[in-house]
């Protein structure tokens, strides 16, 4: 997903979009996401949640190939669709299997599990910017990717996940995962922060390379900083949330991330890296925190509430840069990021409230 999102400066310059039409276009990767996501409670039910990682896994080594290789906006939109759809699917089931293995091995992981999506951030920011510099064709890149995703799928994923299924999730009787109480403060919080991530993620490249003008190298470095910190914070997330307990983690990552944002503002190349960094430092700990207590709520399955509130946060993501991308039309890039600072002070004042 990372080397994907540095290609998106050069699918929106090769069809000629302008900021509206690349918004309209991302709008179809929440739109698949969201079919996919209401579904998954069913799907883990009935199939388990190593085998639903496994096939979502599958699929998404042969789409992450479409976008790159689409000729109009229809296509495109098309693309981000199925694209969307597989993204849903793997995000959702690869955390009830994380969800399910800490009940059964009585450990804590979640947070060490999401910073190794980070890890790959950090790898696709920095070495898709490079190769995006150096001249590599996307078809070429991605053709490589989709491949070594299938195979390591089938290598070693498949052999440690495959078999895992909590039986507590055949109790599911919802068809859609709609989230309501006792979860529905973590859906907010959840929708908020992952807004943000969202766009850091779709918009950070474009931000730093077109409206900041920087080069290719430079503009990878944004989302790179970004998940360097994601990583880092995931990674000592679950000793820090043992330590000082969800809801000081929650305040101290909203808090970071404000400043971060703040330093977007400031239209400094430098400054902006830096803010990029406090953001992925912010931000790192907090869904993994959102998504285990979602699973422990009495009164839903771990399934439903997992998969409502990852649901909320994954549509926040999906939707975030769609939204920004509207709002840049109108108002200008950089002054978008302003609906950022709200989002994560609501974030901010509902933890306490939704974590009772």
């Amino acid at each position: 997903m990372a080397f994907w999102i540095t290609r998106i400066p050069e699918v929106k310059s090769t069809l000629e979009l302008s900021e509206g039409d690349l918004g309209i276009a991302l709008f179809f990767v929440p739109l698949g996401g969201i079919v996919s996501m209401l579904l998954s409670a069913q799907l883990i039910k009935y199939i388990g949640e190593g085998r639903t990682t496994i096939y979502g896994l599958v699929a998404f080594s042969f789409i992450i190939l479409l976008p790159v290789i689409a000729t109009t906006i229809t296509l495109l939109c098309a693309a981000l669709f199925v694209l969307g759809f597989a993204m849903g699917w793997v995000d959702i089931a690869m955390n009830a299997v994380v969800n399910t293995i800490e009940k059964k091995e009585k450990v804590s992981i979640m947070s060490t599990s999401h910073g190794f999506f980070s890890l790959g951030g950090i790898v696709g920011g920095a070495s898709g910017g490079l190769l995006a510099q150096a001249g590599v064709s996307s078809f070429l890149h991605f053709m490589i990717i989709g491949a070594l995703v299938f195979i390591f799928t089938f290598l070693v994923i498949k052999k440690n996940i495959g078999r895992v299924h909590d039986e507590g999730n055949k109790e599911e009787s919802s068809f859609f995962v709609i989230p309501r109480s006792p979860v529905l403060g973590l859906a907010i919080i959840a929708f908020c922060i992952m807004i943000g991530e969202g766009v850091v993620a779709d918009w950070s490249t474009v931000y730093l390379q077109d409206f900041l003008s920087t080069n290719a190298t430079i503009a990878g470095l944004g989302y790179a900083g970004f998940s360097f910190t994601m990583t880092l914070g995931r990674f000592n997330g679950d000793y820090y949330t043992l330590r000082y307990g969800n809801l000081k983690v929650i305040v101290f990552g909203c808090i970071m991330a404000l400043i971060g944002i703040v330093l977007l503002l400031l239209l400094n190349v430098w400054l902006v890296l830096l803010g990029f960094v406090c953001i992925g430092l912010g931000y790192s700990c907090v869904v993994p925190v959102l998504f285990s207590s979602a699973a422990k709520k009495e009164g839903v399955t771990p399934a439903y509430g997992l998969a409502s509130v990852a649901s909320a946060g994954y549509f926040g993501f999906l939707m975030g840069p769609v939204i920004i991308g509207l709002l840049a039309e109108q108002y200008g890039l950089n002054n978008s990021f302003i609906l950022l600072l709200i989002l994560t002070t609501i974030a901010l004042l509902s933890t306490k409230k939704a974590l009772e």
